[in-house]
């Protein structure tokens, strides 16, 4: 691997990015001084000449220095201006690496056109669903294990589009299977995906039926898993239902609903079924609101304890159907 002087890595996949970091950070630090030659920022509040300073210096008892600026989207336009002096002529011993939780950039940035210009910029964004399903099997097959196409597909309905819930998910599965050679559909039914799953469709039966009690019974049974997981589960939910109920919409018929949705057949009508429990405004204000409460959790807005009880209560709570 090849290390460039500056990466800007930004997106939607956190994921993406930390594997991306982890790739970079083992070519550029090695030896016993490693320590004495990382240094870390945060956006919020960064003094560039710091970062310029720590950049320009020259590493200790190695070939190469790193700098990591996280939150780079929290970047004053100040210090933006003052940071593009140095990306246009960037130190040959340092590599630079900003991340940022941002789906797009702001074209009009000085910084930006200059990272651009120079090829420093990585797209980390979520993957669709094909590109989810490739990465599935391409990560069995590193772990030493194929994966039925129906297993795949079962994975990421269950798991989600999150490529960190879907690598840990796919990493309990290998050890649920042992020695065995291959991962089928049975095995994701019986590693627990199965019931974490139902969960969710009961709590999103219960928004559907605007029943708080039952919604915050079914929350309440998921509260061991992390709120940004599923807070990703019941948005990918919402969407699916979205598309569903646009299909029913167009004439769809019933039985063209799994392909055509992307759905695995199986579960297609358990998803025209729950489409019903909601009107399409319904279901877009609801995906809106998911992504409100997504921004609240990873920016920490608003304390983790309280984005989704306080989401599932807006959500019961909308305008009659």
């Amino acid at each position: 691997m090849t290390l460039k002087p500056v990466y800007y890595l930004y997106g939607t996949d956190d994921y993406l990015a930390d594997a991306r970091l982890a790739e970079i950070r083992k070519e550029a630090l090695s030896g016993p001084f490693a320590s004495m030659n990382f240094h870390a920022f945060e956006g919020k509040g960064l003094d560039a000449g710091d970062v310029i300073s720590a950049a320009s210096t020259f590493p200790a008892f190695s070939e190469r220095r790193l700098v990591l600026v996280k939150g780079a989207e929290s970047i004053k336009a100040a210090e933006e201006k003052r940071l593009v002096s140095y990306v246009r002529d960037p130190s040959p011993f340092t590599c630079l690496v900003f991340i940022s939780n941002a789906a797009k950039l702001e074209k009009g940035s000085e910084l930006v056109k200059a990272l651009e210009e120079k090829g420093f910029l990585k797209a980390c964004n979520r993957l669709s669903d094909p590109e989810l399903l490739r990465w599935i099997r391409d990560e069995a097959a590193r772990q030493g294990k194929t994966i039925t196409a129906e297993a795949t597909r079962r994975l990421l309905d269950t798991a989600g589009n999150r490529l960190r819930d879907l690598k840990g998910e796919l990493d309990k599965i290998v050890l649920f299977i042992g020695e065995k050679p291959g991962i089928d559909e049975k095995d994701i039914e019986e590693s627990g995906l199965e019931c974490r799953e139902e969960t969710v469709f009961g709590l999103s039966d219960a928004i559907g039926r605007k029943d708080l009690t039952e919604a915050m019974r079914a929350y309440r049974r998921l509260s061991d898993e992390e709120p940004v997981k599923v807070l990703g589960a019941v948005a990918r939910q919402m969407r699916t239902l979205l598309r569903v109920k646009a299909l029913l919409r167009k004439g769809t018929q019933t039985s063209r609903i799994a392909s055509a949705a992307g759905l695995y057949p199986r579960y297609a009508e358990d998803y025209v079924r729950r489409s019903r429990l909601f009107n399409e405004a319904e279901l877009k204000a609801a995906v809106l609101r998911l992504l409100a409460a997504d921004t609240d959790l990873k920016s920490g807005r608003a304390p983790s304890a309280t984005v989704l009880p306080r989401l599932i209560m807006e959500l019961c709570g909308a305008g009659n159907r």
